[in-house]
């Protein structure tokens, strides 16, 4: 195919007219090297085929080159040139072009001019645009285009994929332009506290890794540490999947909201559930609540809804060792789990600029850090979440400008965010010790009496002051999510917690007035077994512990959280104190979990029985519990727990050994068979047999009979034609009800690589004009 054969033609500027806040994006505020990757990615929606960087200006310019390949195996057939001002109200002159006229020259001669596209930030003026075009036609060009700011905004407005593509454009107008009333109230309004922070977002490899894995699996965990990005990816893909007019986007704070936001009938919702284990610590009653809550999410996205939860690495790691076969298939396989820590240098740098470019600090010291930047953007452990504070002002006082002190902020950050929070005055500190004992916000019509007066006892200040500091932490140090006032980012909270730790007569306060939800999800004893980012309890406030223990609510919910408390993070001490001073306190019933050895519960049954504390008639009935488990439901997990094992007398466990040798092997072909009739088609086919096989190991581990061989080596066999079977019905099932949702438009364009021969280079640092 010959280049003269080839017709490409932008389209030209559409007649309606922008109106409103895309009437005119604040372009010039993004940097060059932002606006030159907005030019290539208008090129690639509206040509259809990836560009590549050229080069670079050598001249200094804020602009850059790019060459449209003709398709698979064909010459370049047109160059862009982007020139990016940060000047609002610049127009394009025609002598902007004179600079160029010898490139444009050398291009024409080399046969990569036939079409020449000259694309700016600035406006347009259509005595000047035809003038340009005009030079250009003299100088060989055939095809010339001159696009000013009106054309970019036009573009950007008309196509979705365009900002799911370069979503920082969110950020540059108004976000009832974008998402309407489809959205909730409530997640309507945490989408809307993000605007502000959506212009600095930088698409990554996890960015597109994440929108693909939703596409690919109907849900994605985002994994990393604290400040890593994952909530901030989160915004942006729900905000990009409530684009389509058929999505409700929904923003959540745990699994259960999740099983009473599902609407079987609504096939279009996209649920975002950030911290979805816990936001400091594990949650384990959220672990108990996802491991009944998957399988209606592998129906809902069966249906036809999203899902992205994020979670921090240590957390989920914790959680997936407690849910164990319960898990997620495709987070037990890593198919849909995406590790938001991997950052390019350039990806890196980028998220730098933009936090200081868009932060509240001044010109002059963006001018004295602006020769270190490099350095930090060179961090290895770069979190962009630390990124966006050296932008603020508020988290930089006192930090001198030199290289040393701005990579040790990078490097060391909760070092730092605890001296900025002892930095603030008292009335302050108290506002965030109040949203602290509040563990799901501080709601100002309906919050925790008690934990509220203890704060305000605490720190000498009403209650009516404390609240009026929130606004002036608001954007800072606290976010308010619909009419809660929560912290802007957990690890203020980490801060807090360190903080905390080190003023005995704040942790007394708090042990008698914060709410017991957050002292049984947040606290741990000091002689207990560590749990990492846990505020531990001194053994000087053991009794004032107790003595909160004991007045827990009768609920399920909290009596879970209660036994789990004592099972394992209360001391000896505090336990047997408990026990003795509330003995009711293990008559209590809570909900069931799928595998009684995981029963914190009967945990705490065994652990008192150890103790010698335990009733002989909660004993007993702990017994009968274990052995229905084994004979019944095929569940031996508790053999592995020693206290709790403990549980059955031993002349019973003898004979518990023997019942499922005689009884249960002989009908384990049968079960098998029976739950190969009823299995869930959509679970995993290897997830139904998982107990089954469970006894079968334990009854071979004390067999030597060959008769008691040959029954196991049947029934494996028998197992594994039911699963293979099952698999078989599972892909005619999936083929039946294969999702036609479409959520392509969520997925971003991969780049093509570069050929390593591309002229590709790159003079100038990003941060050039982070001072302009």
């Amino acid at each position: 195919m010959t280049i003269e054969s080839v017709q490409i033609e932008l389209p030209a500027p559409r007649k309606r007219q922008g109106h409103g806040p895309w009437s005119d994006l604040a372009l010039h505020t993004i940097g060059w090297r932002a606006f030159q990757d907005l030019c290539s990615q208008v090129c690639e929606v509206v040509l259809g085929r990836p560009v590549e960087i050229f080069r670079e200006a050598q001249d200094g310019g804020q602009d850059a080159v790019f060459l449209i390949p003709l398709g698979t195996g064909g010459p370049p057939i047109g160059t862009v040139q982007c020139k990016h001002t940060s000047d609002a109200a610049k127009a394009l002159k025609g002598s902007d072009l004179t600079a160029e006229i010898e490139n444009v020259e050398e291009l024409v001669k080399a046969g990569q001019a036939d079409t020449y596209a000259f694309m700016t930030n600035m406006s347009i003026d259509a005595p000047v645009a035809a003038a340009m075009r005009a030079r250009l036609r003299a100088l060989g060009v055939r095809k010339p285009h001159i696009l000013g700011r009106q054309y970019i905004v036009r573009v950007i407005r008309s196509s979705a994929r365009l900002r799911a593509l370069v979503p920082q454009v969110y950020g540059l107008g108004d976000l009832t332009s974008i998402v309407d009333e489809r959205l909730s109230e409530q997640s309507r309004a945490l989408l809307d506290s993000w605007i502000p922070k959506l212009r600095t977002y930088v698409p990554t490899k996890s960015h597109r890794d994440a929108v693909n894995a939703i596409s690919h699996h109907g849900v994605v965990l985002l994994l990393g540490n604290p400040s890593s990005g994952k909530s901030a990816i989160g915004a942006i893909v729900s905000t990009i999947a409530s684009e389509n007019p058929a999505n409700t986007v929904l923003a959540l704070t745990s699994p259960r909201d999740f099983e009473v936001g599902w609407n079987p009938n609504d096939p279009g919702r996209f649920f975002w559930i950030d911290d979805a284990f816990g936001s400091n610590v594990l949650r384990d009653d959220y672990v108990q609540d996802w491991a009944s809550a998957f399988s209606k999410l592998r129906a809902a996205i069966k249906h036809g809804n999203r899902f992205l939860l994020t979670s921090r690495k240590h957390i989920y790691e914790a959680a997936r060792r407690r849910l164990g076969q319960r898990n997620l298939a495709q987070f037990a396989d890593g198919s849909a789990v995406v590790d938001v820590g991997e950052l390019t240098f350039e990806e890196k740098a980028q998220i730098l600029y933009n936090h200081v470019n868009f932060g509240g600090q001044s010109q002059s010291w963006r001018s004295s850090v602006k020769p270190h930047l490099p350095a930090v953007a060179a961090v290895r452990d770069f979190l962009p979440g630390i990124a966006e504070r050296l932008g603020d002002p508020n988290f930089t006082k006192g930090l001198a400008p030199r290289e040393s002190s701005l990579v040790r902020f990078m490097q060391e950050p909760t070092e730092h965010l605890i001296d900025t929070v002892n930095a603030l005055d008292v009335q302050l500190q108290a506002a965030l010790i109040l949203v602290y004992v509040h563990q799901a916000g501080f709601d100002p019509s309906d919050y925790d009496v008690p934990a509220a007066q203890a704060v305000a006892d605490l720190t000498g200040y009403s209650l009516t002051k404390i609240q009026d500091c929130f606004t002036e932490l608001k954007g800072s140090f606290l976010k308010l999510s619909g009419s809660k006032w929560a912290f802007a980012h957990p690890t203020i909270s980490d801060a807090l917690t360190e903080i905390l730790r080190q003023k005995p007569h704040m942790m007394a306060a708090l042990i008698r007035g914060a709410t017991i939800d957050t002292i049984l999800s947040s606290f741990t004893c000091e002689s207990s077994p560590l749990i990492r980012d846990a505020l531990v309890i001194p053994t000087t406030l053991d009794d004032a512990l107790v003595a909160r223990l004991g007045r827990t609510p009768d609920e399920w919910h909290r009596n879970w959280m209660l036994f789990h408390f004592l099972s394992y993070r209360a001391s000896e001490s505090v336990f047997a104190k408990a026990i003795q001073q509330f003995p009711d306190l293990l008559r209590r019933s809570c909900w069931h979990t799928d595998l009684i050895g995981n029963d914190p519960r009967l945990n705490a049954y065994g652990r008192a029985h150890h103790q010698g504390v335990l009733p002989d008639c909660l004993r007993l009935e702990a017994a009968d519990s274990l052995e229905a488990a084994a004979l019944t439901d095929l569940d031996t997990s508790f053999l592995d727990e020693e206290n709790m094992l403990a549980l059955i007398p031993p002349s019973r466990l003898v004979g518990l050994g023997l019942a499922l040798r005689a009884k249960v092997l002989p009908s384990l072909v049968e079960r098998a068979d029976e739950i190969a009739e009823d299995v869930d088609l959509d679970e995993e086919p290897d997830s139904h047999f998982k107990k089954l096989l469970g006894v079968l190991d334990r009854i071979e581990a004390t067999a030597g009979d060959p008769e008691t061989t040959s029954m196991i080596d049947d029934t494996r066999d028998r197992v594994k034609r039911s699963i293979k079977a099952i698999e078989e019905r599972k892909r005619e099932h999936d083929d039946s009800s294969e999702d036609e949702t479409d959520w392509t438009h969520i997925v971003t364009q991969k780049k093509e690589e570069s050929s390593p021969s591309a002229p590709v280079t790159t003079k100038r640092s990003v941060f050039d004009d982070v001072d302009k």
